[in-house]
């Protein structure tokens, strides 16, 4: 990515100087060709390596324009939740608290983690990595900022139920 934010950098420095540049020789950059030239390559390749390195998890170009550069998961509607369940190699998460999760939990969930209690990032680093994990909460919050702490622990099959328990329209069980 740097190459191309260096050709594509030099080659807006140019049209710069040959449509906007400064004529009169007072302005350092956009008066010399060469200066303007290096000067986009420069400013192209630093802005390019920076988006393209931050991208490391999804496409370019969904980095680029997306509106959440940090995110490596996915929002998922409640159908996908149930579809993605019934792997073997699937967790489900809660990261409600215990007073919700009496008051009712998906059916099938395998672990309730707190995502407010001190050790949340202790028990999410006891987790296997390699597994997917389906992450769930009352409305889609804390679950997608519990996603975004367990990208950054190293794993990366992660999925945030959408609207949480409350929009979902699969079997919820009380104890």
């Amino acid at each position: 990515m740097t190459y191309i934010g260096i050709l594509i950098g030099g080659v807006a420095g140019f049209l710069y100087w040959k449509f906007i540049g400064c004529s009169s020789g007072a302005c350092p950059i956009t008066s010399n060709k060469y200066i303007s030239i290096a000067y986009g390559a420069i400013m192209g390749s630093l802005l390019l390596s920076s988006v393209a390195g931050s991208t490391t998890k999804q496409g370019f170009f969904s980095k680029l324009f997306g509106s959440d550069s940090s995110a490596v998961y996915q929002d998922i509607s409640s159908q996908k939740f149930d579809e993605l369940a019934n792997d073997e190699n699937t967790v489900i998460i809660d990261v409600r608290t215990r007073g919700e999760w009496d008051a009712g939990y998906i059916d099938g969930a395998d672990l309730l983690i707190d995502y407010s209690s001190p050790d949340f990032e202790d028990q999410i680093m006891k987790l296997d990595p390699s597994k997917t994990y389906l992450v769930y909460c009352r409305s889609g919050n804390r679950s997608a900022k519990a996603c975004k702490i367990m990208s950054a622990k190293g794993f990366d099959k992660l999925y945030n139920l959408s609207g949480g328990i409350a929009r979902y329209a699969g079997s919820v069980k009380k104890d």
